[in-house]
């Protein structure tokens, strides 16, 4: 098999599972924007503040994974499983307390974050609606932690499977009110989030059960120290995927500072970014792998080979939907919102979007290749910096304070996009990330701090 088909060959069920999470979160745009401008930036400013309180879960996901794989891989199954328990209760003591976080917190936000009160009463009604779903969600997150972990992937596919029909199907009856249901709106689609989040639980609870190994999960006492061990590893993850979402958020409040059509705008284009990234971050997944692989068999210059394929493969894989954003960008956001102005509103931005695609995921991939290298540090830190150091500032700057609008702060997103892969492409080409190690002693403590 050729080294681009290998790198697809471990990709595309990740790609999928990937896809499969975006196309709920379009879907559900797509329905809002049937209810107008407030609608539609109600729901994506809720589901960015949303996304902050979920991405204090992300750790969980990194912890029982790397617990359980360490100790499945050790053939201690009992092991993998007691770290699966620890998460388990972790997930539903945070999940409890961040659900609670979201519907209070909600208004509050919001209302700093925007000025339409429409607006703020959407996006109020969707995250208030989806905060129980952070207790189903951080169970689906330790779940799919231990099947990755111990090499049973097909389960986390399956639940996902399940979650994306009950998710869109829930949203689309509760929003409009069909079937003699009530028309709930903005709430219609945070429940449809809730609702969907259940339906994985239940379906991972179902698979658990016909297990023979894994009958008995929950009846398995947490440990103190499992759950430390847990938090240890994934907190990390929690701290630097969260701040992300803030950053997000903190987009969307700017953006607002032009008006609610800009913020519907900016919204959709939000999630039809995920077009490449999902995907490019599935082939980086790979990726990481075979980079570590190669170094973990002494084959620095394979695995510095592997990173630059595996980045022009994750380029070609976004190509086609970059090509199609580019060409016909009106008729892809006519999907989405009725309204012709705020097509046209959005239709340079998204334009803007398409061109950057390859170069964001050839960049994106590259990163995941210093992840698999354990340069973990600078992979972190290069996105961290330009989103807050740069990206940020210069949106407002260009697109508030020099009055270029939406389409100048996606012009900031296209050239800061261009240099931060720039930038990692430097770092990859330097190969210093080839020395870092994960193995022990001097090295190992090197690889903790990179």
């Amino acid at each position: 098999m050729s080294r681009t088909g290998t790198i697809f060959r471990l990709s595309w069920p990740l790609v999928l599972v990937f896809l499969c999470q975006n196309a709920m979160i379009v879907a559900t745009l797509a329905m809002a924007g049937r209810l107008g401008d407030a609608v539609l930036a109600g729901v994506g400013i809720g589901n960015a503040l949303f996304a902050v309180f979920m991405a204090l879960l992300f750790g969980l996901d990194t912890g029982v994974q790397a617990i359980a794989a360490r100790r499945g891989g050790a053939g201690d199954m009992a092991g993998a499983r007691a770290a699966l328990a620890d998460g388990l209760t972790l997930a539903a003591a945070a999940g409890l307390l961040l659900g609670a976080a979201t519907w209070f917190v909600a208004p509050v936000a919001l209302a700093h974050a925007v000025g339409d009160p429409a607006v703020i009463t959407a996006g109020t009604q969707y995250a208030k609606a989806a905060a129980p779903a952070l207790l189903f969600l951080g169970i689906n997150f330790a779940f799919s932690a231990y099947w990755n972990g111990t090499a049973r992937p097909k389960f986390s596919f399956l639940a996902i499977l399940v979650q994306l029909p009950v998710n869109i199907l829930t949203s689309y009856l509760l929003i409009f009110g069909a079937l003699g249901l009530p028309r709930l709106e903005a709430t219609g689609a945070g429940l449809g989030m809730t609702l969907g989040a259940a339906a994985a639980t239940l379906t991972h609870v179902f698979v658990s059960q016909r297990q023979p190994g894994d009958r008995h999960v929950f009846s398995a006492p947490p440990s103190w120290p499992g759950m430390a061990a847990t938090l240890r590893i994934g907190s990390p993850v929690s701290a630097q995927q969260a701040l992300l979402y803030v950053g997000t958020l903190i987009f969307l409040a700017i953006v607002a500072l032009l008006g609610t059509r800009e913020v519907a705008s900016a919204n959709v284009v939000g999630a039809l970014i995920l077009f490449s990234i999902l995907p490019a971050t599935g082939v980086g997944i790979a990726a990481a792998t075979l980079v570590g692989a190669a170094l973990g068999g002494g084959r620095a210059d394979d695995a510095a080979r592997w990173g630059w394929e595996a980045g022009a493969a994750g380029a070609l894989l976004v190509a086609p939907v970059s090509l199609a954003f580019l060409i016909a960008p009106e008729t892809v956001l006519r999907f989405f919102v009725e309204s012709e102005a705020t097509v046209a509103v959005a239709a340079d931005p998204l334009r803007l979007v398409a061109a950057s695609m390859c170069i964001d995921a050839f960049g994106r991939v590259l990163g995941f290749g210093l992840r698999g290298a354990g340069a973990t540090r600078v992979a972190t830190l290069v996105p961290f910096g330009f989103q807050w150091g740069l990206s940020l500032p210069l949106a407002w700057f260009v697109g508030i304070a020099c009055g270029q609008g939406l389409a100048g702060i996606f012009m900031v997103r296209l050239v800061l996009t261009a240099l931060e892969t720039a930038v990692i492409c430097v770092v990859w080409r330097r190969g210093r990330w080839s020395g870092v190690r994960v193995g022990g002693g001097e090295r190992q403590q090197a690889a903790r701090k990179v």
